[in-house]
C-alpha cells in the first residue's frame, strides 16, 4: 500500500497544501488566499472541505494510506489540541482544533504551530538536514521560532514552548504585541524594521530614504527599507546593521541555552541576509560561550515557502 502525506500550512495571507511522499518529495501542491472575511469558524470549515477535495483529486484511483499534518499560526496547547489566542484567527481562541479535525476528517491528522512546522521542514529537507539539535527562526511580520532537541520539537509543559521571538533583550525597550517590552520581535521583525527606520529618519535631519514625502514615510514597509539598503541608503543600512545586532543577542541566548548544531533563519525579512548577518555573527562570536559558539552554524533557510508545508507533512509522518 502506498503512503502519502498531506502537509497544510495555514498562514495569515495564504494557505498552502501539498501531497508529499514519506521521503519528502512534493508530488503536488496548491496555494490559495486565506479568507477571514466570514470569521475563523467559516475559514476552518472551508479548509476541511479544501483538504478533502485535494486528497480526493491528488490520490485518485490509488489505494493508499494517507496522513495529514496541519501547521497553524499561534500557540497551541498540544496536550489538549486547543488554539490559544491565534493572531490571525482571534475569534478561535480556545478552539478545539484537534477534536474538530478528528470529527471532520476521517484520516490520521497531526497539528503543529506554524513556526515549529517551519523548523521541522528545514530539518527534514532543508538547511538543517542531518542535525538532531537545532533551532529555527522565521523573520516576518513578527518573529517565530522552534527548538529541536535530540530530534524532537521542544513543546514544553503545555505545548507553548519555543517562543523565540519573545526572548527579552531589553526590559526597557519598545512595547511588544505580547504585552512585554524589548522582545526580539520588536527589533528583528518587519514591524520592528519599520519602527526603527521611522525613528532613524526622525533623528537623521534628512538623508537618503527621508526624501520620501511625509505621507509616504508613514506607509513605509520593511521591503522598501530592504530596497533602499540595496541602493546604499545610509539609514536603511544602519537599521539592518542594528537589527542584526539584536538578532545576534537572541542567538547568543539560544546558543548558550541549547547548544544547537545549527540555527536556521528564514522568513520574508531574511531576504535582507547580506545586510544583517555580519552584525549578527559578530555579536554571537563576541558574547556566546566559547565551546558553544565554535560548533554552531548559522544558516539561511533553503525550503522557501514550502518549509511550513513540509514540516506539517513531517508531523503526520511521525504520528504514532
Amino acid at each position: 500500500m502506498e503512503q502519502y502525506l498531506v502537509g497544510v500550512d495555514v498562514g495569515g495571507t495564504n494557505i498552502r497544501m501539498g501531497i508529499v511522499t514519506p521521503e519528502g518529495h512534493v508530488l503536488k501542491k496548491i496555494q490559495y488566499p486565506t479568507d477571514m472575511s466570514l470569521g475563523g469558524m467559516a475559514m476552518m470549515e472551508g479548509l476541511v472541505s479544501k483538504i478533502k477535495d485535494f486528497v480526493r483529486e491528488g490520490t485518485r484511483g490509488v489505494h493508499s494510506e494517507i496522513r495529514i499534518g496541519i501547521g497553524v499560526a499561534g500557540p497551541i496547547d498540544m496536550r489538549r489540541g486547543v488554539l490559544i489566542a491565534p493572531p490571525n484567527l482571534p475569534d478561535l481562541h480556545g478552539f478545539p482544533l484537534r477534536e474538530f479535525l478528528q470529527e471532520k476528517i476521517s484520516l490520521p491528522t497531526a497539528i503543529e504551530n506554524d513556526a515549529n512546522a517551519f523548523t521541522l521542514g528545514e530539518g527534514w529537507k532543508g538547511a538543517a538536514r542531518g542535525a538532531l539539535n537545532y533551532c529555527g527562526i522565521t523573520l516576518g511580520t513578527g518573529v517565530g521560532g522552534g527548538i529541536v532537541v535530540a530530534g524532537k520539537i521542544l513543546h514544553g509543559a503545555e505545548g507553548l514552548g519555543g517562543e523565540v521571538g519573545h526572548m527579552v533583550l531589553n526590559p526597557e525597550g519598545p512595547l511588544c504585541g505580547c504585552g512585554g517590552k524589548g522582545c526580539l520581535e520588536v527589533y528583528a521583525s518587519g514591524n520592528g524594521i519599520r519602527r526603527m527606520t521611522l525613528e532613524a529618519i526622525e533623528k537623521s535631519g534628512g538623508k537618503g530614504i527621508v526624501h520620501k514625502s511625509k505621507e509616504d514615510l508613514r506607509k513605509i514597509t520593511s521591503e522598501e527599507v530592504f530596497e533602499a539598503a540595496q541602493k546604499g541608503d545610509e539609514i536603511a543600512l544602519k537599521v539592518f546593521n542594528d537589527m542584526g545586532s539584536y538578532l545576534g543577542l537572541g542567538l547568543v541566548n539560544l546558543v548558550n541555552l541549547f547548544n544547537p548544531e545549527k540555527i536556521v533563519i528564514g522568513g520574508k525579512v531574511s531576504r535582507a541576509w547580506d545586510y544583517f548577518i555580519g552584525s549578527t555573527t559578530e555579536v554571537l562570536h563576541q558574547r556566546a560561550m566559547k565551546g558553544q559558539r565554535e560548533k554552531v552554524e548559522i544558516v539561511h533557510a533553503e525550503c522557501g515557502d514550502d518549509a511550513g508545508m513540509l514540516g506539517a507533512a513531517y508531523t503526520a509522518l511521525k504520528l504514532e
